[in-house]
């Protein structure tokens, strides 16, 4: 059987999938042309066109309180959300079109404030703030016109008969799923719209991969040299404690629980007692810092459990350098293992490519030095390692730009990106 090695704009390959070769290259701004070898040989070409990015048209939201614009918070923070913009946290940023925006002091025709005067704008945040010399009165509603575009994923597929075709995907904010394929459906390439593009370019594109090697095993002997306690308790039926110890990811509380589900199914003898201590915003050593019987309590809360394993999850832990790494956690564990736990750490998911000095939102190496002070850790360590960032890496060749799974479009993973999670912890465990 022959093969398709499927091309981007410059004709590199990005992936490969069954029937003739194929090049993939972009007809500005928003035309597909699939070049091929059809079954007698002969050479042929398709193309297809993609639909332009969703643009809302918003007028009069109103706005009842609009606080004062501090340049020193953060972006994410600062004055008040243009609230559709808004996602499950925060807002999609990206998505509102240059130039829109338009504060007034009432609905229809209202008079406008100025811009730099009245009120100050982050238009990648889609957030605005009053100055404090304003004509907009302190505690009076303002009513905000403006547009922006939603996200959203596309497919360019093979259909059964070998025709090209566009399965498109739902609009959305956030959370931005794939479209559904129809039966006899080859997907080639998945088209990633963020927001308010005015043409496709080789970023937007995103290789299917068939047959693409896992990025982790689904299964190891990894518990049976660095979690011996915890896999003879699976086996045995043998109470087990398990706290999963990190941030707001972990405070989410959705992968644990995927988790000790998944070890139910593999061993099911298991009895596992599942606790959660999670401070959200905050790094492992904020939590070793907090005054003992406080809110947060490290002792009480993770060493009094006496658990028979910590899973440690700290995405904010991301500030530490391959150095700080080794010196911190190395603390961590000593005090963690002298109440006999066993440790999983969870390498983190992918951020904002900007939060982690990226440009793009395919690469296959984790770039953070944080990330490779984790591994360095507890290769030195013994600890077990679930290298979920490994899994988030791999997104982008099978079609997902990551950012799709975070659900406020920054950092925090929405159900499938836990499962990624929940992939690399069962990876540790064999399979009986």
């Amino acid at each position: 059987m022959s093969l398709i090695a499927v091309y981007l704009c410059s004709l590199s390959v990005i992936s490969v999938v069954e029937a003739g070769t194929v090049q993939v290259a972009i007809s500005p701004p928003w035309t597909i042309i699939l070049t091929g070898l059809a079954g007698d040989g002969a050479k042929t070409t398709q193309q297809v066109a993609v639909d332009v990015p969703d643009v809302v048209a918003v007028r009069d939201e109103q706005h009842g309180i609009v606080p004062v614009w501090d340049p020193k918070v953060a972006g994410i923070f600062r004055g008040a959300l243009l609230q559709q913009m808004a996602t499950a946290e925060c807002s999609a940023a990206g998505t509102l079109v240059s130039g829109t925006v338009r504060i007034k002091s009432g609905t229809g025709a209202a008079p406008v404030f100025k811009e730099g005067k009245d009120y100050a704008l982050d238009p990648f945040w889609g957030r605005f703030g009053r100055m404090e010399i304003s004509s907009i009165p302190e505690g009076k509603a303002v009513y905000a016109d403006y547009s922006y575009a939603k996200q959203r994923l596309d497919s360019i597929v093979l259909d059964a008969s070998g025709k090209a075709a566009v399965r498109r995907g739902t609009p959305a904010m956030g959370v931005v799923l794939p479209p559904e394929l129809q039966p006899g459906d080859r997907p080639v390439v998945n088209v990633w719209i963020p927001g308010p593009i005015e043409a496709l370019s080789e970023e937007n594109l995103f290789p299917v991969t068939p047959n693409l090697a896992p990025a982790l095993p689904a299964s190891s002997d990894a518990a049976e040299k660095l979690l011996p306690n915890t896999l003879r308790k699976l086996r045995s039926g043998d109470p087990l404690t398990l706290v999963a110890w990190g941030d707001s990811v972990t405070n989410m509380g959705v992968y644990q629980v995927q988790f000790v589900a998944r070890l139910k199914e593999r061993f099911p003898k298991a009895k596992i007692n599942l606790t959660t201590a999670a401070w959200g915003g905050r790094g492992s050593r904020d939590y070793l810092q907090a005054p003992a019987g406080g809110e947060k309590d490290f002792v009480r809360d993770v060493l009094d459990p006496k658990p028979d394993l910590v899973v440690m999850e700290w995405v904010n832990d991301a500030y530490l350098d391959e150095v700080g790494v080794q010196s911190h956690y190395g603390g961590i564990l000593s005090r963690l293992r002298g109440v006999g736990a066993e440790v999983i750490i969870l390498t983190p998911h992918l951020v904002r490519p900007d939060w982690m000095d990226m440009k793009t939102l395919k690469f296959d190496e984790d770039p953070r030095p944080y990330v490779k002070g984790l591994r360095r850790f507890a290769a030195e360590n013994n600890v077990a390692l679930a290298d979920a960032s490994k899994l988030w890496c791999q997104a982008w060749r099978r079609g997902l730009p990551y950012i799709a799974y975070l659900e406020n479009s920054i950092n925090h993973p929405d159900v499938r990106g836990h499962a990624l999670f929940t992939q690399a912890l069962m990876g540790l465990f064999p399979e009986k």
